[in-house]
């Protein structure tokens, strides 16, 4: 059974989004089809196995707040048949080549993406191009799946940190899209029509929307050839992308609280840094390093280690087309929020003050590397990184990303903490415990 997961964690956004050349850069062929679909073709000689990721320019964005879900729903029906192949016949034949198919939606894409041993790309391009293009959207099957999609909901809200995560984006986006969850709210869910998926489906799933990815140990010319003739056919007008319009400026601190059945209390701060057209999140990228990364990372070692603030700190700020949020979350077994909101506060007037150190920026920068460049040894991160580069930026974001980043020096670090880390001007969410009475 196929589950649709939602990106939530911003290693994995981050993983997606940075995978770049950095001296490792493969012969890559594009080619952009009459129907305006693009094909990219990375191959990889000395891998075993193939990728085909397929990447769609639709995400929880595109929505309203009566389709909250719409992507997440419809990335879930495109595995329930098509008129060549009924339900669950997709994953078998994948899994019968020795292979694995899955999906994944986020705030400004889809992708589908299935991995096999590198012979079986031929067969993978097929089903994925069936999958993508002529699925049935049988009304059994939307039922069932509804269910599917409500459990999984479910699952994020019973999850503090993984709902704080989402809580906090809707507290500090007003205006913006983002403020909507990437799974949907379940009450939009559950009174969504078959004739509304559908009519998502056919409004932002159209060849000049997508882009396929190839990666992997399979030959250059065949693949490509073979994707022309497969998704050169596909045929259909979508709506363009709407600009989403811009958050207004932001003026003291917007606060959400919630109480619940919860041992510890999960505190989520966030402050709106750049897009990724913005050269600023180079340095956005090496500060989260510096900060949240490892056990070195300087927010792990103050809050948690010596100051023994917080029990678990991470920090992210995952890559979107529009500007993302800086965040920082923590648990804690305070019974609020207030002394790990005040010691964060506290080390972000410090980094403003003093910046990062210069072991701290080359520690991180190493780091940031490393992480890039291991992804990049693998068909599926390589396909990934191509495929969220063409969908959000373009294939030169996945090419010079490395480039970029070897070249943020701590002058930069400090000046995008005073820009974007405002001590008196961000968003907050706590999920505290309830007290006994």
């Amino acid at each position: 059974m196929i589950r649709g997961t939602v990106l939530v964690a911003c290693a994995l956004l981050l993983a997606a989004s940075a995978t770049s050349a950095g001296g490792l850069q493969p012969l890559l062929l594009e080619e952009v089809l009459p129907n305006g679909l693009r094909v990219v073709v990375a191959p990889q000689p000395a891998s075993p196995a193939v990728t085909v990721d397929v990447w769609v320019q639709v995400g929880s964005r595109d929505e309203t707040d009566e389709l909250n879900g719409a992507a997440h729903f419809v990335e879930h029906m495109l595995f329930k048949g098509t008129r060549r192949r009924p339900v669950g016949q997709a994953a078998r034949e994948v899994e019968g080549l020795g292979g694995r198919i899955n999906a994944s939606t986020g705030y400004d894409y889809t992708h589908y993406y299935a991995v096999a041993p590198a012979g079986a790309w031929e067969r993978v391009l097929e089903v994925q191009a069936d999958v993508l293009t002529d699925p049935l959207f049988d009304p059994q099957e939307v039922e069932r799946e509804r269910e599917v999609v409500l459990q999984e909901l479910s699952l994020i809200y019973d999850t503090p940190s993984r709902y704080a995560f989402f809580k906090l984006f809707g507290t500090a986006f007003t205006v913006h899209p983002y403020r909507r969850p990437v799974g949907g709210s379940p009450e939009a869910v559950r009174r969504m029509s078959r004739a509304q998926l559908v009519e998502f489906y056919r409004s932002h799933y159209g060849p000049a929307r997508a882009t396929v990815v190839v990666a992997g140990g399979m030959p250059a010319r065949p693949v490509l050839e073979r994707a022309r003739a497969l998704f050169g056919r596909w045929r259909r007008e979508v709506r363009r992308r709407e600009r989403a319009p811009r958050e207004p400026v932001w003026e003291g601190v917007r606060r959400a609280v919630e109480v619940r059945d919860v041992q510890v209390t999960t505190v989520a701060v966030g402050w709106l840094g750049p897009g990724v057209d913005d050269p600023d999140h180079y340095a956005v990228d090496v500060l989260v390093y510096a900060l949240g990364q490892g056990r070195s990372g300087r927010w792990v070692r103050e809050l948690r280690d010596r100051r023994r603030v917080v029990q678990a700190v991470s920090v992210g700020y995952p890559t979107l087309k529009d500007p993302s949020l800086v965040y920082v979350v923590a648990t804690t077994t305070d019974a609020d929020e207030t002394r790990a909101e005040s010691a964060v506060l506290e080390e972000v007037r410090r980094l403003r003050r003093e910046g990062v150190t210069e072991e701290e920026l080359e520690r991180a920068k190493v780091l940031l590397e490393s992480d890039v460049r291991r992804e990049q040894h693998t068909s599926r991160g390589l396909a990934a990184s191509l495929g969220f580069a063409a969908t959000v930026a373009d294939l030169d974001y996945h090419r010079t990303y490395l480039d970029n980043v070897r070249r943020v020096t701590r002058e930069e670090v400090l000046e995008v903490a005073r820009r974007y880390l405002d001590p008196d001007r961000y968003a907050v969410v706590a999920i505290r415990p309830r007290r006994s009475p």
